[in-house]
């Protein structure tokens, strides 16, 4: 469990401009806490020469006060109402913000949970499939978790909703979006539970919904698509879940219908097909799959490196990034500098904007560097 100050220093670092998991996790990992963090962030920011306010203690009650007044309240990845699953993937939300009952929320993580995804603008039989497949999975002991946008996602939570349901939110835990889905907000906070790693306050924004969809995939065992075009952004859940090493469903559609495309280029991938909820169920009764904590102890490294030796790093990086992708292992190999040294200095540049940080542990240069 963490400690008053420690979670304060990690709310200030998470709710800090241009922190985001990764670069959180790196500095835990270089610093060992979010206090000792907190103490170099200053310095750090001094050595990429860019202007860089740390979140104030203001800030952080305004937004535990306005939680409050909704019942809703922080989660820490430490803390028993986080998502066990979640915990593992590559770039875990440091803070969840959460709203509903705890005791609904405890029973979920001892269940199978299992993501419903696909379009917003979904067919009528895409619907009623839809609320009919998660109906049964809930009745038969599933948690059904979704975005609560329009089309499929409000077809899962609706028909889940009775045995309990969860909702991802690319907002904040207060915005209702899309606005008729207030009633079913309300109701999925009595009968379910709401997470977001935004801040309160925070509006729908389009680059705000990947983040989403990596929880939705992060959050289950296995993420089923009902109708998806061929860029939707059901598919990105699709690829987080790949990536995660979850279970992934299609159900079938008609060949001309534009928002089967995606869906059945799944099922060519290798997708599980789904026609009825059993075929989801058998899956994970043959393995046996339960919810459980797979959080492994982040390394902890001591900071003591030369400003000197970070500079030569720091170009050793520059020179080495483009604008193609590559993992923090393979740049550690490729430069033959030690790890501590070269996650110091891709903090450092991270901070400065000159190369950007990609799910997956992958690292490039920034645009406006690559250049």
């Amino acid at each position: 469990m963490l400690s008053k100050k420690e979670k304060l220093a990690r709310l200030k670092i998470i709710r800090s401009e241009s922190i985001g998991p990764s670069t959180f996790w790196n500095l835990i990992s270089l610093y060992g806490s979010g206090e000792k963090a907190i103490q170099a962030l200053p310095i750090l920011v001094r050595s990429a020469k860019r202007a860089f306010d740390i979140c104030s203690d203001e800030k952080i009650e305004q937004e535990q006060e306005a939680m409050e007044k909704i019942g809703a309240e922080f989660v820490f990845l430490e803390d028993e109402f986080y998502p066990p699953l979640l915990r593992n993937i590559s770039d875990p939300p440091p803070l969840l913000t959460m709203l509903g009952k705890k005791e609904n929320v405890q029973s979920f993580f001892k269940k199978n949970i299992i993501s419903v995804v696909g379009s917003r603008n979904s067919s009528i039989h895409a619907n009623k499939f839809c609320t009919f497949l998660c109906e049964k999975l809930s009745n038969d002991g599933v948690v059904v978790v979704s975005g609560m946008a329009r089309g499929i996602d409000t077809c899962a939570h609706v028909g889940s909703l009775k045995n309990g349901t969860i909702a991802i939110l690319a907002g904040g835990i207060n915005i209702v979006y899309p606005q008729e889905n207030e009633k079913l907000y309300k109701e999925i906070v009595e009968n379910g539970c709401i997470f977001t790693e935004m801040p309160f306050n925070t509006t729908m924004q389009p680059q705000l919904f990947p983040r989403r969809n990596r929880i939705i995939a992060g959050i289950s065992s296995g993420t089923v698509v009902i109708e998806a075009a061929e860029q939707s952004g059901s598919l990105i859940t699709a690829r987080f879940a790949a990536e995660y090493g979850r279970e992934i469903f299609a159900v079938p559609g008609f060949p001309l219908d534009p928002r089967s495309v995606g869906c059945n280029n799944l099922l060519k991938d290798g997708a599980t097909l789904v026609q009825r909820p059993q075929d989801v169920l058998d899956c994970f009764e043959n393995r046996k799959i339960i919810q459980q904590s797979l959080f492994e102890d982040r390394p902890v490294f001591s900071a003591k490196i030369s400003e000197k030796d970070l500079e030569k790093t720091r170009q050793k990086i520059l020179e080495s990034l483009n604008s193609v992708p590559i993992t923090i292992d393979e740049l550690i190999s490729s430069i033959k500098i030690p790890p501590q040294e070269v996650l110091t200095a891709l903090i450092e540049l991270e901070l400065a904007d000159k190369i950007s940080r990609l799910h997956g542990q992958r690292v490039c240069l920034s645009l406006s560097n690559a250049i």
